[in-house]
């Protein structure tokens, strides 16, 4: 799909329902303003002026300027970005609507769902996970599912991952690690 002009990215980021209307009417004065209005003709100009003023992330506006406005909600979460991919889900950096809380979510494929046995396995992983209370474990806060798409609430930790410590850093001594 072709990247959309101005006016249909204002529109998939008024289905997306990301930003409430009042909230995209200003800030898209001030866009205006402090580009001496190019950004009204200029869609990655005002994708980066919502970007830069934390009414969207870069994630969102990505996904927007792909012409993409759904999946950005799990229930009472607000997806922010994607942390990592794996073989068997994706994680991405969330947000609880109310409580303004950062957690991470891990998301099962809709296609593993059909298989029985990834979704007991995933079930399992997150009893296993919530059985287990201590500081250096990221702690499982809920498993839930959203018309289909299975999902497991975590602890969000901010700061690098163990795979780029040792891809930047080497291998860790054994206190270190």
């Amino acid at each position: 799909m072709p990247k959309p002009n101005v006016e249909t990215f204002v529109d998939l980021l008024e289905r997306s329902g990301l930003v409430d209307k009042d909230q995209l009417t200003d800030a898209l004065i001030e866009a205006n303003k402090a580009t001496e209005g190019r950004a009204q003709d200029d869609v990655d100009l005002l994708a980066e002026q919502l970007v830069s003023r934390g009414l969207i992330t870069r994630w969102q506006a990505d996904r927007l300027l792909e012409g993409r406005y759904k999946g950005f909600f799990l229930k009472q979460y607000k997806l922010l970005s994607q942390l990592g991919r794996g073989g068997m889900s994706a994680v991405y950096l969330a947000e609880h609507v109310l409580m303004h809380r950062r957690v991470a979510i891990k998301i099962l494929p809709k296609d593993r769902v059909a298989d029985s046995s990834y979704l007991a396995r995933f079930h399992r992983e997150a009893q296993a996970a919530a059985a287990l209370d201590h500081r250096n474990i990221v702690r499982a806060y809920d498993v839930d599912q959203d018309n289909g798409q299975h999902f497991m609430v975590m602890e969000y930790v901010e700061g690098r991952d163990l795979q780029q410590i040792v891809k930047q850093e080497g291998p860790l001594d054994y206190p270190t690690a």
